[in-house]
Formats: structure tokens, sequence, C-alpha cells
């Protein structure tokens, strides 16, 4: 015979989940006990559950309160059609395109794999070398290294577990040489990518942080290093940088509908 539903012990957790998301405010133990009807006990053991799988996080109140996690946040931005990411930061990306006169690009976190999802050229020019929809290699592409770098632990070493392909004369493949540039990333705020991805090619990626979400996007611009060099290095992390508040109000409001249309 089929459990009701509510007897389910996963329904508990998405009850706690929907009531938080529901209330669009941060709620207290007591709060979420009597909107769920659950006694406080069993609440306080279903909170720390969710909490220790990143689900939900503590909040305001001397950390008594409770709101939607990280990790449940970047779900949902996960499941995000990259069509429509790509329709929302493609005037961005053209526009920084002409500035620079080179390819740039947007890429995201799934998982613990970084995927570019959108890319623009510079007018009457033909050269792409970021195509949406490649899977970027952590120790190799700018991009994935400017998100890499602000992810956990687990999620590096996820990220880094597989083999690690030298594909040019500058690719690193010793993982805490890798880890070591991260550390290097974090401190100035953007990565660089030279010779490492294919020799004669060079890519330059800042970071884009959302509130809540933390850094699971970057923009980056790519090129022929002879050409990518006749800007300085700092002159293009600036213009890259100039686009991030732009992308991050594209990119949360995205966010923002999924979570609308979502169960949550």
């Amino acid at each position: 015979m089929a459990k009701d539903r509510a007897e389910l012990p996963l329904e508990r957790y998405f009850n706690i989940l929907e009531n938080i998301a529901i209330s669009g405010s941060e709620l207290n133990t007591s709060a979420i006990a009597k909107t769920c009807d659950y006694p406080v006990g069993t609440t306080h053991r279903l909170l720390q559950n969710l909490l220790e799988t990143q689900l939900l996080e503590k909040s305001g109140n001397g950390g008594k309160n409770y709101q939607l996690g990280q990790r449940l946040l970047r779900l949902l931005h996960a499941g995000t059609n990259s069509v429509k990411i790509a329709i929302a930061v493609q005037p961005i990306l053209d526009n920084l395109a002409n500035e620079l006169n080179d390819t740039c690009y947007l890429a995201r976190l799934v998982g613990h794999k970084v995927v570019s999802v959108a890319m623009a050229l510079p007018i009457d020019d033909v050269r792409g070398h970021i195509v949406p929809g490649r899977t970027l290699a952590p120790n190799v592409a700018a991009s994935a290294k400017a998100i890499m770098a602000f992810q956990s632990d687990e999620i590096i070493e996820k990220a880094l577990a597989g083999p690690l392909e030298k594909s040019a004369s500058e690719t690193k493949t010793d993982r805490e040489e890798i880890k070591r540039e991260y550390g290097i990333i974090r401190d100035r705020k953007y990565a660089t990518c030279w010779n490492e991805m294919e020799n004669g090619l060079g890519a330059i990626a800042v970071p884009i942080p959302l509130p809540t979400v933390g850094t699971i996007y970057s923009i980056g611009a790519a090129g022929f290093i002879d050409h990518l060099k006749k800007t300085s290095e700092s002159r293009i992390v600036e213009l890259l940088n100039s686009k991030v508040p732009q992308l991050t109000k594209a990119l949360t409001g995205i966010g923002a509908n999924t979570s609308t249309n979502s169960s949550f």
C-alpha cells in the first residue's frame, strides 16, 4: 500500500523549505514549527539536518533564524535554461566584445563543472574561442579558474579529481600548484590563461559574485595572445569588472524567476 504523502520522511524537509521560501523572510524554530504544525523538538532535528546539507543556513537574530541555503539557491540557478541566460546577458557581452575587440563570454558552475553559456564577437569578426556549451577545464580556462578559486574545498576536490591533461606548453597538471594559483586568484580577484588551453591563445576572466548564491558565474575575454595583449592586463580586468554590476542584476533576476516557478 502506498504511503500517504505526509508520512514520507522527505516530505517534512520539503514542507520546511517551502514554508521558509513562501514566507519571504527569515524564520526561527518556533515559527517554523507552528507554520508546519510539527513539535518543536522534531522541527529542531529537521533543521539541523538541513543545515548540515547546506539547504538551509542560519541568518539574523543572533543566528536563531533560518533562510534558504546557498546549496539550494545554486541548484535553482543550475536549473535555469542556458538559453534564458544567454538572452539576458547577450547585449552586455556584445558591448564588451566591441570595447575590447576580442571574444567575450560568460561561464557558470553546474555541480563541480564549469560550462560556457554565452559568447559575443566583435562586429565584423568571426574569431570564436569559447563555444557555448563547452565544459571548461578547471586547471586551464581563465573563466573556470575565476569561479573555482571561490568554491569550497569539497567542490575543488571533485573538480580536480579527474585526469588533468596537458593541452599546451603552460598547462598546469599538479593539483597543489593549481590550488596555489586559486589562492592567488582569490587575492587579486581575476584569473588568466596564457598558453594553457592552446599555444598562442590567452584569456582573462573575473568572478561574478551573486547575493546569497556566491560565485557561480564569471565573465572573460579570450583571443590570440598577441592581439589580446595590445590592451594592458589591468585595463582588460577593469573593463570586465565594469560589466559585473549589470550582469549581477541580470543573473539575479533570472534566479529569482526560477525560484518563483519552482516548487520552492
